[in-house]
């Protein structure tokens, strides 16, 4: 016997009033319960809430994530009919993914690394919504806790791979246009003046507001996989090359106008214009292609799943009580872990002058890194014939949410006006060992000079600022603090620039650190991430 389509009952009808009151406030204890948890793990860790929006406020970079938690807000309003289908419940599986962020944020707030504890933080907030509403839930939120972790100011590594990319593109599409360029770094050099690549000009910006606005149209306007993966490598990469192409068209625009155009701001202007025109046409692509939202049917799954029970109250009481506890125990061991006195040790004594090398009277300090917070420092000059090699150390204080050296807000430059030109790495031998040092080359008007830098911390020496944190972490957890010091040394650029490397290399080969072990880390391959001009 067959049934006829029109005789099917309806399977799309609204439950009753009564079955949706009882529905709602399946969700009331729950979520009077996650507001708790809530409240209480952001008021224990607001330093890290307060250093996120303090990073959204000071940079422009990142000023994008005053709008994610109301945009996660109205993801989260979207996906109200599909949540008051389920019976929401508490998960074991939450309370641990909550205990691996605390841990996690703990490692992050020892070692004194921002981002770190951010992304922690913002982990802490879904496994919250895991404990107190259950699996279904956060299946049906996924996308909108997902979304959140664009509130973690990251991806400042980035700028200066940015930089060297479009200063080479730059350089490369005006010599094919058939205008004379020469590269020095991040320093373009044309007939009619000389251009910088600066920090501001990588494209950071432009890189990072696309991919949030791809990430959000994918997930809301996209239903197959593969337009999503589409739209966000598209919006990766148009304004990397985009990026490259404006600075390309300003300065072809001023050498073509003699520098009455596309100098001074109007650079940044037709930047503007140029970038909004290309997320324009993103923004257009994307809802040409939009995918038609699934029809989801209420009461059928309704009728089909599990009785509609509350969670018991004592149940609620147990998770919120392990997740105070939790939370609790987080800060408190970053408190007392904090709480430890790091060892002193004098700048002056950490090395001594090579052997052969004698101290001038009058330092050339102009050229010297410039950090904030700096505790102690000293500085002196060195001669070996027609040799001459400046040295300075510094120490960091170390008190909690002090100075940060991997985090996207440290500002680190030098005095004076220079320019930074070129960074990269360069093995070296220090302290009988091979090793990597950050190495700067820097310009002021005429006058050039080369940098060395790396750190030490305990009894080691090295050039990973990561690998900086990491041991500063164990130190600490192991109870025994150790401050952080800055060496840098420098030599001027004369006629061959060779001379001035082999000033350095002879002058670091013979140093010694008599307060230190023979311990001496390389750093392999990784580059210091230390921008001598700006960082932000």
């Amino acid at each position: 016997m067959s049934i006829s389509a029109s005789s099917t009952p309806a399977c799309t009808a609204e439950p009753a009033l009564g079955e949706r009151s009882k529905a709602a406030s399946l969700w009331v204890w729950p979520l009077i319960g996650l507001a708790l948890a809530g409240l209480i793990t952001v008021f224990l860790l607001r330093s890290t809430a307060s250093s996120m929006v303090s990073i959204w406020y000071g940079s422009d970079t990142y000023s994008y994530g005053f709008v994610v938690v109301p945009i996660c807000a109205f993801l989260v309003w979207r996906r109200r009919r599909q949540l008051r289908t389920l019976r929401p419940t508490t998960s074991y599986v939450g309370l641990a993914l909550l205990l691996v962020f605390a841990v996690l944020w703990v490692g992050g707030n020892v070692a004194d690394v921002q981002v770190v504890q951010q992304f922690a933080f913002v982990g802490l907030v879904g496994a919250l919504v895991w404990t107190f509403l259950g699996t279904r839930a956060v299946r049906v939120l996924r996308f909108p806790l997902l979304f959140l972790f664009f509130a973690v100011p990251a991806g400042e590594s980035l700028v200066g791979p940015l930089q060297q990319f479009t200063a080479a593109f730059t350089a490369s599409a005006l010599q094919f246009s058939g205008i004379p360029v020469v590269q020095d770094g991040f320093v373009l050099s044309t007939p009619y003046g000389d251009w910088r690549i600066a920090e501001a000009c990588s494209g950071i910006r432009y890189l990072t507001s696309s991919i949030v606005v791809a990430v959000l149209f994918a997930g809301v306007v996209f239903r197959s996989w593969k337009r999503r993966i589409a739209l966000i490598v598209i919006s990766a990469l148009v304004p990397i090359l985009a990026n490259a192409a404006r600075a390309y068209l300003i300065l072809l625009l001023a050498y073509l106008s003699n520098n009455r155009i596309a100098s001074g701001v109007d650079h940044v202007v037709y930047g503007w214009i140029f970038f909004s025109l290309v997320t324009a046409t993103l923004i257009g692509t994307a809802l040409r292609w939009r995918e038609p939202d699934i029809p989801q049917a209420s009461s059928v799954q309704i009728s089909l799943d599990p009785p509609l029970v509350p969670v018991r109250v004592s149940r609620l009481l147990w998770h919120t009580a392990i997740v105070i506890v939790i939370v609790v125990s987080a800060s408190s061991t970053a408190d007392f872990l904090w709480a430890r006195p790091a060892r002193n040790r004098p700048v002056a004594s950490l090395s001594s002058a090579p052997a052969g090398w004698l101290a001038t009277a009058d330092p050339d300090n102009d050229w010297t890194p410039h950090f904030e917070s700096i505790e102690s420092e000293t500085s002196g000059t060195f001669t070996k014939g027609s040799r001459e090699v400046s040295l300075y150390i510094a120490s960091y204080t170390v008190k909690r949410r002090g100075v940060k050296l991997v985090n996207p807000s440290n500002a680190v430059g030098m005095h004076g006006e220079w320019t930074l030109l070129r960074n990269d790495s360069r093995k070296v031998l220090m302290a009988g060992r091979a090793a990597s040092v950050s190495q700067y080359l820097a310009a002021r008007g005429g006058e050039r000079r080369i940098v060395w830098m790396w750190y030490s911390t305990g009894d080691y020496l090295t050039a990973s600022p990561w690998r900086l944190k990491a041991m500063q972490a164990e130190s600490r957890l192991f109870g025994r603090p150790e401050r952080v010091y800055l060496f840098a040394i420098s030599s001027r650029i004369g006629s061959e620039p060779s001379q001035a490397i082999d000033a350095l290399t002879d002058f670091v080969r013979q140093m010694s650190f008599p307060e230190m072990a023979d311990n001496v880390y390389d750093s392999g391959s990784a580059i210091l991430c230390v921008w001598l001009c700006g960082y932000h």
